[in-house]
């Protein structure tokens, strides 16, 4: 069975873990490469995020002159001189939403990035104003083929590669690996791949917030006495082959020669969710209480376990 069919299977009863979900998406976008994104037109932009959403702005507009802010800098940062509000956002609601609001109010120009043909914000700015990626369903929070899409169309790395290197290479490497004696991890990434490690931080949080203790941090940022204090039952990733003071278990996972933000992100997202299966199932047997309550809220109303 291809991955894409096992993905059509999956209910709320029967949640992927999120190393099914990474095989999935990259099995999509071999078949469906990503297209190049125009950002020509953006001289000035201001670019708002919420979540993971940030690291691939900053990596689309990274060449412009543009400017960043979340959902709690809104309002200061739309009184900057912009050309542009443009709103990076795979589900197209919740702040999405107030973002576009805020400048409909202002007349300001207001492009749309998102996953979701279906999106509310599409009925403030308009479809013309929208650009809508392909990717497929997932649980919630997951957002793996959401913003995988977007680092294709800039970074050009090919997904076929990049599974071919996880079946061969990472899997070897993790069936080394008796995850059931570690209570800590310690994630170390390539400095010029820095960029991606507020994803594994939060994705940390979405699947295991304290169940887990964990850090991620570059190779140069791991020098300033990160490592000092020994914890036993900690267990080292490093991806790339560098040199550091670790006092407890350590594994190196190799990186193909021309590694990009993709490359990153998609073997740090299998590795982390392998270690979901040797411990119990945090994120399966909360998504769903959570997202109850949320919906009692304005922002959560629209939320489901399973994004379509």
């Amino acid at each position: 069975m291809s991955y894409l069919e096992q993905m059509a299977k999956f209910d709320e009863e029967n949640l992927p873990t999120l190393d099914e979900v990474v095989m999935w998406a990259l099995e999509l976008f071999i078949a469906n490469p990503p297209s190049k994104l125009d950002i020509s037109e953006f001289k000035k932009p201001l670019i708002a995020w919420s979540g993971n959403a940030i690291v691939t702005a900053r990596n689309i507009f990274s060449k412009t002159d543009a400017i960043f802010c979340d959902e709690t800098q809104i309002d200061e940062y739309l009184d900057k001189d912009i050309d542009w509000l443009i709103i990076c956002s795979s589900s197209g609601d919740k702040h999405a939403i107030v973002f576009a609001q805020k400048a409909k109010n202002k007349w300001i120009k207001t492009k749309l990035l998102t996953c979701n043909p279906k999106a509310w914000t599409i009925d403030i700015i308009g479809l013309e104003n929208t650009v809508i990626t392909l990717k497929n369903r997932e649980p919630y929070t997951y957002n793996t083929s959401t913003y995988m899409w977007w680092m294709f169309a800039v970074t050009w790395e090919k997904p076929q590669e990049i599974k071919d290197f996880i079946e061969k290479e990472i899997d070897s490497k993790l069936k080394t690996i008796d995850f059931s004696k570690y209570k800590a991890y310690l994630m170390v990434t390539p400095d010029k791949l820095g960029w991606i490690n507020e994803m594994f931080v939060r994705k940390f949080f979405e699947l295991f917030w304290r169940h887990l203790a964990r850090d991620v941090f570059t190779f140069e940022q791991v020098k300033h006495s990160i490592t000092v204090h020994p914890c036993d039952g900690e267990l080292a990733f490093s991806f790339g082959e560098w040199d550091f003071y670790f006092v407890w278990d350590r594994i190196n996972f190799p990186l193909p020669v021309k590694s990009d933000l993709a490359t990153m992100m998609t073997i740090g997202y299998y590795v982390i969710w392998k270690i979901q299966k040797s411990i119990p199932p945090y994120y399966k047997n909360n998504i769903k209480t959570y997202l109850e309550n949320t919906w009692k809220s304005e922002f959560g109303k629209w939320l489901k376990v399973i994004v379509d």
